[in-house]
């Protein structure tokens, strides 16, 4: 067994040593869990109380604040898959032919369930992956290269506390005309997401060390996940500009107005 969120392994022979998330069921370690010493207290006391407290990770947290996203995404495909259940019943109980209206419907909710399903598996299938940029490339040839890329990606997972990992770098697009020396991303396959959650989280404690200080690590996101995380960070940047100038106008106010306001 090992931890979630270090995926180190856990001593199970002692219980204080770990705790369980009430979501995913997965252990952490009581020194990951981010908790004081009193709210650990309060877990080892549950079941020996009526207490309803539970223990979230960090994973888990994150899908919780998307599943109004997911709720909403779920009732679009049922009012859909109506949709072409009604469609079905009528083309069956009335005639072979159907109107260019029935039509739409049909290849619509099929259109749409299509496009579901390949995005669950294009975010499965990348769960495993880790995007490193701006890694330089040094090598001459190809297998010299992936020589070099296996050694610095050995290093990071060294220097970060999760041992050496069977891997396989791949080379990604074209060079990256705008930065000198010439460099082209990186994707890279882990026996795990807890693996690269760890990589993505602990990364900005290598800053310092010049062998990575010029990199950026990131997780292999779809496209709408790529589109979302575009729209949610412009948002925020949004609402801070906004804060920030309404903090400045009040302020404003306040050295303008006296102690007292106006």
């Amino acid at each position: 067994m090992i931890c979630a969120k270090c995926a180190i392994a856990i001593d199970d022979s002692t219980a204080k040593s770990y705790i369980r998330c009430d979501g995913c069921n997965r252990l952490i370690h009581t020194s990951c869990s981010d908790l004081t010493t009193n709210e650990l207290k309060c877990l080892d006391l549950r079941p020996n109380s009526r207490s309803r407290i539970k223990y979230i990770c960090v994973e888990c947290e994150q899908g919780i604040s998307q599943l109004p996203k997911l709720l909403s995404l779920i009732a679009d495909l049922k009012d859909e898959i109506s949709k072409l259940k009604e469609f079905n019943t009528n083309f069956s109980v009335k005639s072979s032919t159907s109107t260019p209206k029935d039509n739409s419907i049909s290849l619509s909710s099929l259109s749409a369930r299509e496009d579901i399903i390949q995005e669950i598996t294009e975010r499965n299938n990348g769960a495993n992956n880790l995007i490193i940029s701006y890694v330089v490339e040094n090598g001459t040839i190809k297998i010299e290269q992936l020589e070099q890329d296996t050694a610095l990606i050995q290093s990071l997972t060294s220097d970060l506390g999760l041992g050496d990992q069977q891997i396989k770098p791949i080379r990604l697009g074209k060079f990256d005309l705008s930065r000198q020396p010439l460099s082209r991303p990186i994707k890279v396959h882990f026996s795990s997401p807890e693996i690269v959650h760890n990589i993505v989280r602990k990364f900005e404690t290598l800053r310092t060390n010049n062998k990575y200080s010029a990199l950026a690590v990131s997780y292999d996101r779809t496209l709408k996940q790529a589109e979302l995380y575009k729209a949610v960070k412009d948002d925020l940047n949004t609402r801070t500009f906004k804060f920030v100038e309404l903090l400045l106008n009040v302020k404003g106010r306040y050295y303008i107005g006296g102690k007292n306001g106006y």
